[in-house]
């Protein structure tokens, strides 16, 4: 058994409720072909580094599991045929694992999350910003970066 996590970027314009089936299926399909699901983390909105169907935006989302290569072939051959997938990519992260080291890591990831939730309610209470807004504004290159040249 191997050790194999898939990033996926996913359409931005998917509405939560879309997300979390596109999500559910997925799990769904490594459980179905005996594989462990060890963690599904939501990366969120982010810029894409170039424009990818005609999409300046995506929704990134990890999935780490562990089992056999028929798991990763299943799984990729459905996020092939999903429209709402742009791009996705699988990396092999242990050659061996041991199940029973995964269970206590999946008994970690669950305890991690249990400590979150209060965390999460109370930030939702909070107003919103926006997300672009958090982020340091990039300086603007100037015709010297340009060129190579140097200030004095």
């Amino acid at each position: 058994m191997r050790r194999y996590e898939t990033i996926l970027i996913a359409h931005v314009d998917l509405s939560e409720d879309e997300l979390s089936k596109l999500i559910a299926r997925y799990e769904a399909i490594v459980t179905g072909q005996k594989g462990i699901l060890v963690k599904v983390e939501r990366w969120g909105k982010r810029k894409l580094a170039y424009l990818i169907r005609k999409q300046a935006r995506g929704f990134y989302i990890l999935i780490d599991y562990a089992g056999v290569s028929a798991v990763v072939n299943e799984l990729e051959r459905n996020i092939k045929i999903d429209d709402k997938i742009l791009k996705f990519m699988t990396v092999l992260k242990a050659e061996a694992v041991n199940p029973a080291a995964l269970e206590s890591e999946i008994a970690e990831a669950a305890k991690k999350e249990e400590k979150k939730a209060p965390l999460a309610a109370a930030a939702a209470e909070e107003p919103a910003t926006g997300e672009d807004e958090a982020l340091p504004p990039v300086p603007e290159e100037t015709d010297s970066d340009a060129k190579g040249e140097m200030e004095s």
